[in-house]
């Protein structure tokens, strides 16, 4: 059984990662707190060999031992894989200057700088137990996909799908046509 534990900063990429990862056919929970990973693991490992996790800033534990604590109590036959995201600050910063979101630690500090530094501090420890770093600073959603992908399969794509389907012109195309 496999468990992807995907973290990073805000902002730079994680739910683009955990969409790539459902595609590929893991069971997927966004933004669940760490206390709660190993009642997830133990409900979801009769039905799903491919579990992907998302850990935020906003449900990170006060002690950097609680997440050693808490993977070390998970289930021995999960093999646990954790994958980090990260961009640098100035690419951060452009990205939320383009949407509408506040970042999740906004409120707390007093600019979106310090913010982007706070979160930076919280997830060292995490960080710092990451198998896999990935940086996004120059890559686009799809190539962050592609690569999420080509890292968890082991090679440069997923497989090609085709669909034969008989029509005829009389009734226009079908709808589902591309």
């Amino acid at each position: 059984m496999k468990l992807l534990i995907i973290s990073g900063r805000s902002g730079s990429g994680k739910s683009i990662a955990l969409r790539a990862l459902e595609d590929l056919g893991y069971y997927c929970v966004d933004n669940i707190p760490v206390s709660l990973l190993p009642t997830l693991t133990n409900t979801v490992v009769e039905q799903h060999e491919l579990v992907a996790v998302s850990i935020d800033v906003r449900n990170m534990p006060d002690s950097e031992n609680e997440i050693t604590e808490l993977l070390e109590y998970l289930p021995e036959f999960w093999d646990i894989t954790i994958i980090f995201i990260d961009a640098s600050d100035d690419v951060l910063i452009k990205r939320y200057s383009e949407t509408r979101r506040l970042h999740p630690l906004f409120k707390l500090n007093n600019s979106l700088v310090d913010a982007i530094a706070a979160e930076r501090d919280i997830l060292v420890p995490v960080a710092e137990k990451a198998d896999l770093h990935i940086n996004t600073d120059n890559l686009s959603v799809h190539d962050l996909a592609e690569t999420i992908r080509e890292r968890v399969l082991g090679k440069k794509s997923s497989d090609l799908v085709i669909v034969f389907e008989s029509f005829g012109f009389k009734y226009g195309l079908p709808k589902d046509a591309d």
